[in-house]
């Protein structure tokens, strides 16, 4: 599993996920199979692509196809099935197309974000795609500024929605102050902010947590803009 976050302003679009790649293995031990859950196998696994320089593509889910981390698949994607000129809304068919005809087929979904532009206008189109129930629906609604996340998200759902206190039985005997994110206010900068925090904040919490590691390593994070999208943060490849 992974931790991925798109976020979408006026300014610009930020894309951003974790790196670790997680394995389910098992071993036999006197005729009984012994399933080991979520065994950390890599800290630098690539979630977020950028294609030609105009389209951001994140991915969540399964991390590997037949045993082969699924980094490569989508680099493959991109160099084999889109063209330089690729349109942002055609993307999330493609991936469809490309990774239904693949073994499974897998239970990973996608992020893609990038401009489209109707009428000399730069419009932001972010798109979710789930390829194993053959799924695409469109996530950011035209003029507004919001978010989206998938992957390990019940940590930032804990954060940001209205909570409460449960007496000994369970019930909910009075809710904490809630104070919602100010979306529609958000900066180019601030989105950035949120997107490490939201990541990193995942990543924290999960150490401390006795549950599967399965978010962690360096954070991605990269902006699209009409004009075209660099990184933020993006871990190289060194010796």
């Amino acid at each position: 599993m992974s931790f991925v976050i798109t976020l979408y302003v006026r300014e610009g679009i930020v894309m951003a996920s974790d790196s670790r790649l997680t394995l389910n293995t098992s071993r036999t031990e006197d005729d009984r199979t012994i399933v080991q859950v979520a065994v950390g196998q890599s800290e630098s696994n690539y979630k977020t692509f950028l294609a030609y320089e105009h389209i951001g593509i994140s991915t969540y889910g399964a991390a590997d196809i037949e045993g082969v981390p699924i980094a490569g698949y989508i680099q493959s994607f991109i160099t084999e099935e889109l063209k330089s000129e690729a349109d942002v809304d055609d993307v999330p068919d493609q991936l469809l197309s490309y990774f239904r005809a693949l073994a499974g087929p897998p239970a990973v979904q996608f992020h893609v974000a990038g401009y489209k532009w109707e009428e000399s206008k730069a419009e932001q189109h972010v798109w979710h795609v789930d390829i194993a129930d053959r799924k695409t629906n469109r996530l950011n609604p035209p003029g507004q500024q919001g978010a989206s996340w998938g992957g390990e998200a019940d940590i930032l759902a804990r954060l940001i929605q209205r909570v409460g206190a449960l007496d000994a039985n369970g019930n909910l005997e009075s809710e904490l102050s809630y104070f919602p994110i100010p979306w529609q206010f958000f900066t180019l900068q601030d989105a950035i902010d949120y997107a490490r925090y939201a990541v990193q904040a995942t990543i924290d919490s999960i150490r401390f947590q006795p549950r599967p590691k399965t978010v962690g390593g360096p954070v991605d994070i990269l902006v699209i803009r009409p004009e075209g999208a660099a990184w933020v943060q993006h871990k190289e490849l060194h010796a």
